[in-house]
């Protein structure tokens, strides 16, 4: 069924705001872990050639997922180089018509770039405990919340005890009408393939200076829109990572 044409985000914000993580407590018990994949037994098969692994494929990889982060500092200049590489402005190049444009290291649709990167700073060097904003075009983080956030940060996440000792938590948000007002509903799936390619971009930034990464889609939004400020409507968390070194060292 298809949606009003004129209605632009009714269906995605009824999506996003019913769709809060659900606890399956039976989900694991008494079952086998499986990992599915498919194929086409009777179709004629071309063996694919033997290649030269690059760097992004032994990047890729050897990315592996933390669930023990070391209380180590980050140092502030590996917290600028891994915002820078998740959704720094680039450029700007020249269009065809002479106007300037802004990239970043993410493919966006339209080029809207509708994502808003925030960080929870528990332990950067340099930076003061609290939230901020990371600041694209000038560069900068921005400080929106200043003092302790753990707190409200525990209530938030279910994974909290995987990323507590976490130095630094980015949160991927979404201004949602920055896509929507030209795609419409099919704008929320573009939305969330950015954010995807951003956080992505994060882990394999991380382990190749050797930090390490724990992508989180399990946190209440409400709880975590608030903490950080957001409406949950016009603009909300869509994605999190931790980023730090791993515990195990």
């Amino acid at each position: 069924m298809s949606s009003n044409v004129h209605d632009t985000t009714s269906l995605s914000r009824l999506f996003h705001r019913n769709s809060e993580p659900w606890i399956n407590e039976q989900a694991d018990q008494g079952t086998v872990f499986s990992q599915k994949t498919k194929t086409y037994p009777h179709a004629i098969r071309v063996t694919l050639p033997e290649t030269t692994p690059t760097d992004v494929d032994k990047i890729a990889a050897a990315r592996r997922s933390e669930r023990a982060f070391s209380d180590t500092p980050l140092p502030l200049a590996r917290c600028a180089g891994l915002l820078r590489s998740a959704y720094a402005a680039l450029g700007p190049d020249v269009m065809e018509n002479g106007q300037k444009f802004l990239r970043r290291p993410v493919p966006s649709a339209g080029g809207l770039y509708p994502l808003e990167i925030y960080a929870l700073v528990r332990n950067v060097e340099g930076l003061a405990k609290g939230l901020y904003h990371y600041d694209s075009i000038g560069d900068a983080l921005e400080i929106i919340g200043q003092g302790p956030w753990e707190n409200e940060a525990e209530e938030a996440f279910h994974t909290w005890g995987f990323v507590k000792h976490a130095p630094m938590i980015i949160c991927v948000g979404a201004v949602f009408e920055r896509s929507q007002s030209k795609y419409g509903p099919r704008g929320y799936r573009y939305i969330l393939l950015e954010a995807g390619h951003v956080v992505q971009n994060l882990c394999l930034a991380a382990h190749d200076v050797g930090l390490t990464s724990l992508c989180m889609g399990g946190y209440q939004d409400s709880a975590l829109n608030r903490l950080i400020g957001l409406d949950g409507v016009e603009e909300a968390v869509v994605y999190t990572v931790a980023l730090g070194q791993s515990g195990d060292l």
